[in-house]
């Protein structure tokens, strides 16, 4: 029943590269509500920034806040997009205002549901491979589990030798490995996976990289099957 549209950044100019995929996303859904609740300081202006993207393809956003209305509204909307920003303080909002388990709810009944770094970041099984720093001192970081891996936005595989003594993102998600044993998803920029009738797809400019526990990564590019039924040693 899960249909996702899970993107990795949102370009310049803001959402540009993923209207097309946003369109042909959604279908016939022509509104959504657009959740600001990463957002520190500019929610207002990147509300103004997404409804005018997302006027150009006949898609009329609403922006939803993290506030006591906000599970009311996800109940009825017809999609929702969750914006970037800061993951841990995205996630704390949304469960302190009740809104997170009411998201799961109709995002595991079939509710289109699209995010953008944070917003996509918490899709998956939980945030721990996020790149953002906890400003906000959260405590729990179980997320929707819309799919089972780790979400890691942003995937750039360094060089160590262009940085000699300096750890790398692979580095990081070893250690994760080190204690979770749920695959990690690396997403490139320009890049995002479509989840849809069972399936999962690489769509977009860039690629994917499939971590595992013990195991050989594995890039995926555009066009190529994510699984979704996989274990940490599958």
């Amino acid at each position: 029943m899960i249909r996702a549209l899970l993107i990795s950044n949102s370009g310049r100019p803001f959402l540009r590269f993923c209207l097309p995929e946003i369109a042909d996303f959604l279908g016939p859904v022509r509104r959504l509500g657009y959740i600001t609740a990463a957002r520190l300081g500019d929610a207002e202006s990147r509300f103004a920034a997404a409804a005018d993207a997302l006027s150009t393809i006949g898609v009329v956003a609403e922006h939803f806040q993290a506030d006591s209305d906000l599970p009311a509204r996800i109940k009825t909307a017809e999609a929702v997009f969750v914006g970037g920003g800061n993951t841990y303080v995205l996630l704390q909002r949304l469960r302190e205002c009740g809104a997170l388990a009411v998201l799961t709810d109709r995002a595991r009944g079939g509710m289109p549901y699209i995010g953008t770094s944070a917003g996509s970041n918490i899709a998956g099984h939980n945030i721990l491979c996020t790149n953002d720093w906890n400003v906000i001192g959260a405590t729990r970081f179980d997320a929707m589990g819309l799919v089972p891996w780790t979400l890691n936005p942003h995937y750039l595989e360094a060089d160590p030798a262009m940085a000699p003594g300096s750890e790398t993102r692979d580095d990081r998600i070893r250690e994760y490995h080190a204690v979770n044993t749920n695959p990690v998803l690396g997403i490139e920029e320009s890049t995002a996976i479509r989840v849809e009738r069972g399936n999962a797809t690489v769509v977009g400019s860039g690629r994917v990289k499939l971590f595992r526990r013990a195991q050989p990564v594995q890039w995926l590019a555009s066009g190529e099957a994510v699984p979704l039924h996989l274990s940490a040693a599958a």
